[in-house]
């Protein structure tokens, strides 16, 4: 058999190695002309980037685009006016290891075991000068910032100006990075004395940072006593995937700050109202209306320079948003530009009919509008305070309280709501006793119980909600997934601190954005003395969570655990999610273990620089950390599991809801009559005279005893009738007065009074 090359074969690759200039003689004219135009084309685009690399009279410049980096791909390295007979050594380290040296200026290919570390390259010159740049080489998108103020130096109270780039990298498009300036201040409660800092942002402009939405507010949590960095993340997640109508994006970043790594942190959407954020009417914005006309007519009147419009609107927006009493006659007269006329001798106009800039008879009623917040650490400017001590104040307006007509509205619905939760059927009654706190009591150890609370009558009346269940006043939805978030998480500031609520003017209080689970899912001191570690006890009802302040006693979830109703649509949902959402999360390979793999590297060098978490969990590091949770998880969501056995072991194990034998949902029958269902009660109780059947909440019929049973036809359309949906019943002996018949069991004076009830569930069946 012949081998080797064919003289065709030979031929043909002669043929290729013909010397080009020979091919283009081969060529006809038409096409010599073709080829040595491309030829000209192709030596001008390799020889372009040399000539505007070089240009003698201008400095020497290097710089990686690190705008371009990807996991073993070549990082791109960029210069400017050198010449290659200049160049002594070119030389990249890794960290403080170097990992090549060459002749002429090259790229670098990262390896595996160099991500979480500086990467710089050198460039060494026949003249004994030199050029560098670095960048953080990071599996996370990193976020550099430059500051005159040191790390440890920025101030809660004031913020100071910095300039950011974030570089996105691998998995982002250019537009959701950033370059450019910003605010940023100290923010956080008890984390803000912490060694690693957590930081607000005010970007310059609207951004969409890594696909969030466009913003200039951001969060930058340091997550400081979570070792895991994931808590926050995974509990906002697990919020959207359960239906919450708002919650808040993150992912994590690299913070490098003045050149220094200062691990990693969580860039988090602000809770704030805004269209990508809480998306209800802005009343600051009418602010920002007013003020950019303000500053214009003293531009356009040559009283101010277009180079003062900015910085005058800002400040007069600063000014209206600090007081808005205004908002009665539209009549605003500005501190601020009287206090640069006293110090600049200028005589600029300070008070302003703002009819001029707003039409006030567009603006929409001051019914709502508001993001609001309730937390121990703003006790004494909680300006919403209920009669039930829970501290409420405004988070946007930030001002709301000095808006007179708002403050009053928004009282007024959320003590009418406060009272509708503490009403034997959970429906606000004009006519009822209404009381209020007047002694917190204490919380005794010993008996791990609060005691001494007392109350007194309140004078209150909110005629135009009378009759109002608590779901006409607040979402359901958005209650029942407040509650299994506590629950879900155990966490220790469930329905303390940062706890919100929203209100659009032409709609329903929500509840939420849930916000702050660093001190969720086991997370506690190294001594346990923070019971968020225990798997086998309701956050809601164990006193533990209750002791530190009066409001947490009487709490709106220990209210709605009392409402069988409310339990029933509890069980509902958790078995909706417990196999798709729970499951995912916790499952071998499964949310958290994925993320867990995936932040691995940028952990470990986050507790190479901290040590592991900080404060009073100082030293827990990463890997034990998430397995820790896993762990937690798993014990937890077995023992959820047992109490959600069923609507009554659910009711049972809250421990609220005091049934009494002498009253029993006997009959529930859905067929025998076409579009109606027929409750039947049985009754033993000679002093009920009639009984109130209160049908999913808000329907509430009464019925006369005879011969011991009261006998109810509801009509199919007040029912839920959706396939598996329940449907709950809670019965209430009523006198022959026709007020409910009251029962010891259950009421605490002044709180909450029970009457003798009995309550039944069961789901539609045509």
């Amino acid at each position: 058999m012949r081998t080797g090359t064919s003289r065709g074969e030979e031929s043909r690759k002669r043929r290729l190695c013909l010397p080009l200039s020979r091919k283009i003689r081969q060529c006809s004219k038409q096409q010599r002309a073709q080829r040595i135009v491309l030829l000209f084309a192709f030596l001008f685009l390799c020889i372009l980037p040399v000539c505007s690399q070089y240009n003698k009279t201008g400095p020497r410049e290097i710089w990686i685009d690190v705008e371009h980096v990807k996991r073993g791909s070549l990082i791109p390295v960029q210069f400017r006016n050198i010449a290659p007979s200049e160049v002594e050594a070119c030389t990249w380290y890794v960290g403080e290891r170097q990992v090549s040296k060459t002749k002429e200026i090259t790229s670098f290919t990262p390896k595996e075991g160099d991500e979480e570390q500086f990467i710089r390259v050198e460039v060494a010159f026949t003249d004994g000068s030199i050029c560098e740049d670095s960048f953080y080489y990071s599996i996370l998108p990193v976020l550099y910032l430059e500051s005159e103020m040191g790390y440890k130096d920025v101030y809660w109270q004031e913020g100071i100006y910095a300039q950011i780039r974030l570089a996105a990298g691998e998995g982002y498009l250019p537009t959701e990075a950033y370059e450019g300036g910003a605010f940023i201040h100290l923010r956080g409660n008890s984390t803000n004395e912490l060694d690693k800092r957590p930081f607000k942002l005010k970007l310059d402009k609207k951004s969409d940072l890594l696909g969030m939405g466009k913003s200039k507010h951001w969060i930058l949590l340091a997550n400081a006593i979570d070792a895991t960095l994931l808590r926050n993340r995974l509990m906002q997640e697990f919020a959207r995937d359960i239906g919450a109508d708002v919650w808040m994006d993150s992912k994590n970043v690299t913070l490098i700050y003045n050149g220094e790594y200062q691990g990693v942190y969580e860039l988090c959407e602000q809770v704030r109202i805004d269209e990508n954020r809480v998306d209800v009417y802005d009343w600051e914005e009418v602010c920002e209306q007013a003020a950019r006309g303000i500053a214009g007519d003293l531009t356009e009147q040559g009283l101010a320079t277009e180079e003062e419009r900015p910085f005058l609107e800002k400040m007069i927006e600063a000014d209206l948003t600090l007081d808005f009493s205004w908002m009665e006659e539209a009549a605003f007269t500005s501190d601020f530009l009287n206090d640069l006329n006293e110090s600049t001798g200028r005589n600029l106009p300070v008070s302003y009919d703002l009819h001029k800039y707003i039409d006030m008879q567009k603006l929409p009623e001051a019914v709502g509008g508001v993001l609001m917040e309730m937390s121990q650490y703003h006790k004494n400017d909680a300006s919403l305070k209920t009669n039930y001590d829970m501290p409420i104040y405004f988070n946007r307006p930030s001002q709301g309280a000095t808006y007179r007509e708002l403050l009053d509205y928004m009282r007024e619905y959320l003590q009418t709501l406060e009272y509708a939760f503490h009403e034997t059927d959970f429906t606000y009654h004009e006519d009822s006793p209404h009381y209020q706190m007047s002694d917190p009591g204490w919380y005794d150890q010993e008996k791990k119980m609060r005691l001494g609370v007392e109350y007194k009558p309140a004078s209150f009346s909110a005629e135009e909600y009378d009759g109002l269940h608590y779901s006409e006043l607040i979402d359901f939805d958005s209650l029942l997934i407040n509650f299994l978030i506590c629950e879900f998480s155990v966490n220790y500031d469930g329905m303390k601190n940062s706890v919100f609520f929203y209100k659009d003017v032409d709609g329903k209080l929500f509840i939420g954005p849930p916000w702050d689970y660093d001190w969720a899912w086991g997370n506690s001191y190294s001594d346990r003395t923070i019971q968020t570690w225990c798997t086998d006890i309701w956050q809601t009802t164990d006193e533990y969570f209750g002791r530190e302040n009066y409001y947490q006693s009487v709490q709106w979830n220990r209210c709605l655990i009392r409402d069988p109703y409310f339990v029933a649509r509890v069980y509902e949902k958790y078995w909706e999610i417990r196999e798709t959402v729970i499951e995912e999360m916790v499952r071998e390979g499964g949310l958290i273990d994925t993320y867990a793999a995936e932040l691995k590297p940028a952990a470990d060098a986050n507790d190479a620089r901290w040590g592991g978490s900080m404060g009073d969990y100082t030293g827990r590091k990463f890997n034990d950390s998430i397995a820790d949770v896993k762990s937690f998880l798993k014990q937890r969501i077995s023992w959820l599991d047992e109490q959600f056995a069923s609507v009554e072991t659910l009711c049972a194990s809250l421990g609220y809801y005091q049934a009494s034998d002498n009253l029993t949902v006997q009959k529930i029958d859905t067929a025998s009559r076409r579009g109606m269902t027929r409750i039947q009660v049985s009754v033993e109780l000679p002093e009920c005279k009639e009984v109130a059947f209160q049908i999913n909440g808000a329907y509430i019929r009464r019925s006369e005893v005879q011969n011991g049973i009261a006998e109810l036809w509801v009509s199919n359309r007040e029912l839920r009738t959706g396939k598996g949906e329940l449907n709950a019943v809670q019965v209430r002996a009523v006198d022959k007065q026709g007020e409910y018949i009251r029962n010891s069991e259950g009421t605490v004076e002044g709180e909450y009074c029970n009457a003798v009830s009995n309550y039944g569930w069961f789901v539609w069946n045509p």
